[in-house]
């Protein structure tokens, strides 16, 4: 996991969450090759031990401040998520009572955030050679038969941590966006129509 030692080394940038584009709005420079994908992507995991103990870090936090879990399982579950940002004295704030830094309570919501979704949606987890942001170098792809949707946990769990957004809110995004997202096929057949209209 060198990229947490290689993000906790740079600058917080706070930047927006690309969201993924409408099928009406894909353009060229939206498509990228197999072959450039496989060399700026490389498959990653997360080591069994970690996402265990941010996942009981998670579970401390609802026991030591007598919470209720909105969703009973699992724990990672985007709105008791939430709850660790919104109830209680914060998350935060529990880690640095452990001596930890702010930094690992990002670390242990995006590992957290990033276990749920590969689950629950089947999303791929990547390190990223070539990040266009500091809080990119991991991200999760969705790919519907070539098209992929992309997810940037860290950048993300940084806007939430800031008060800017939810775990939820994302959730709910990326439930609608899979009901309507297109193949490679599609996107490849609008951009012809398109061109032909020209």
């Amino acid at each position: 996991m060198n990229f947490f030692k290689k993000l906790f080394s740079t600058t917080k940038i706070k930047e927006n969450v690309q969201q993924p584009n409408s099928f009406s709005e894909t353009r060229l420079s939206d498509i990228a090759t197999e072959e450039y994908f496989n060399n700026r992507y490389k498959k990653d995991a997360i080591d069994v031990s970690i996402l265990d103990g941010a996942l009981k870090m998670i579970e401390s936090y609802f026991i030591e401040n007598k919470l209720e879990k909105k969703i009973k399982e699992p724990i990672n579950h985007p709105q008791n998520l939430d709850q660790t940002i919104d109830d209680g004295f914060g998350f935060v704030l529990f880690c640095k009572a452990y001596n930890m830094e702010e930094k690992h309570a990002l670390m242990f919501l995006s590992l957290a955030f990033n276990d749920f979704m590969i689950k629950n949606y089947g999303f791929k987890l990547y390190k990223d050679s070539e990040p266009e942001f500091p809080l990119r170098t991991m991200t999760l792809k969705y790919d519907n038969k070539g098209a992929k949707l992309s997810l940037y946990p860290i950048e993300y769990t940084t806007k939430v941590l800031n008060y800017e957004s939810s775990f939820e809110d994302l959730h709910i995004r990326i439930q609608n966006s899979l009901e309507n997202i297109p193949t490679s096929d599609d996107v490849y057949n609008k951009l012809m129509s398109s061109l032909d209209d020209k």
